[in-house]
């Protein structure tokens, strides 16, 4: 009886120890759920990419405004206002990155540009791309100040 159970349990290590493992990189999984964070980048938008700015009801901060210009010289120029919800100071970052009319990147994207806005406060984040004939498209990042 105890060679038996030996038997069954060195059976049952053994079966375990044949389950494959992969290392290195997976295949990646299409998430299809349009408001997932991760779905797709949002051409043309303003992401906020902190949970701790919108984790509350009405969330810690609100774009108000966005959109682009042209500058003289051809560049284009994104403007963001940004409401503060709170009743204290919050620093913010931004950055923005900039697209061809084919949604091929045209530039690295901006450094982190720092926002201050005052308690229940409004403030605007500008940012122009260096390249001009090319430029069709941009997408900004929002994040708390580190």
């Amino acid at each position: 009886m105890k060679t038996i159970l030996s038997g069954a349990c060195a059976l049952l290590l053994l079966a375990g120890c044949q389950t494959p493992y992969q290392e290195g990189a997976q295949m990646g999984v299409r998430v299809n759920a349009p408001n997932a964070a991760n779905a797709r980048v949002q051409y043309d938008q303003v992401v906020i990419l902190d949970r701790v700015l919108q984790n509350s009801k009405n969330g810690k901060i609100a774009i108000e405004a966005q959109g682009a210009r042209r500058t003289a010289t051809g560049t284009l120029q994104v403007i963001v206002t940004i409401r503060n919800r709170t009743d204290h100071q919050q620093v913010l970052e931004a950055r923005t990155s900039y697209f061809d009319s084919g949604f091929a990147p045209t530039e690295k994207p901006s450094g982190w540009s720092r926002i201050f806005l005052e308690p229940n406060g409004v403030a605007s984040y500008t940012e122009s791309s260096m390249g001009a004939a090319n430029v069709a498209h941009y997408y900004v990042e929002v994040k708390e100040a580190r």
